[in-house]
């Protein structure tokens, strides 16, 4: 089977709007999309490029933690993307405490663990998220980065991301030209 290229997405921030700092979308009536990123999503599978979630799930390392929360935000978020047309082709969530195993975001676990599983060149694929820590995973796994940064405007990369963009629409935009070049 030949190795294709991927665009691997963060979720909050990303794609839906971030819960207040120290706290998480743990309720599917917390969970709204970002302006245009289901759109986003959708010209990701227009373009043929399998569109891949990781997530940061630290909250569910918690004693108190309800995977049926996290289960249930998830089947609203592809409720909300399908919606538009729109969907994500496979999710990885680390659900572990910071520097507690190798899949947690910077870590590139789960990118390698989608690589695995779905036959991905992660050379050929693109991460976008809005954190640094998005952008490190990206590159620790040998991928392309670009990162959301409203205040960028898009025009150049800081030192952690390969590019910056000021939203879902443009990042995804730069990836598929990027995916394309590559192919």
């Amino acid at each position: 089977m030949a190795l294709r290229s991927a665009i691997f997405l963060d979720r909050d921030g990303t794609i839906n709007k971030k819960a207040p700092e120290g706290e998480y979308i743990r309720d599917p009536g917390d969970l709204e999309l970002l302006p245009g990123a289901a759109k986003a999503v959708s010209r990701i599978n227009k373009a043929g490029i399998p569109a891949i979630l990781v997530t940061n799930q630290r909250w569910l390392s918690w004693p108190a933690a309800d995977l049926d929360g996290y289960l249930a935000v998830q089947r609203e978020l592809g409720r909300l993307l399908a919606c538009h047309g729109a969907w994500l082709d496979a999710c990885y969530m680390c659900p572990h405490a910071a520097d507690s195993c190798d899949c947690r975001k910077p870590a590139p676990g789960m990118l390698r663990r989608a690589s695995a599983d779905l036959g991905i060149d992660l050379s050929a694929s693109i991460v976008i998220g809005d954190s640094p820590s998005d952008a490190a995973a990206g590159r620790a796994a040998g991928a392309t980065t670009v990162l959301i940064d409203p205040r960028s405007g898009g025009e150049k990369a800081n030192g952690t991301a390969h590019f910056t963009a000021c939203d879902i629409g443009q990042a995804v935009g730069c990836a598929i030209a990027i995916a394309r070049s590559i192919r």
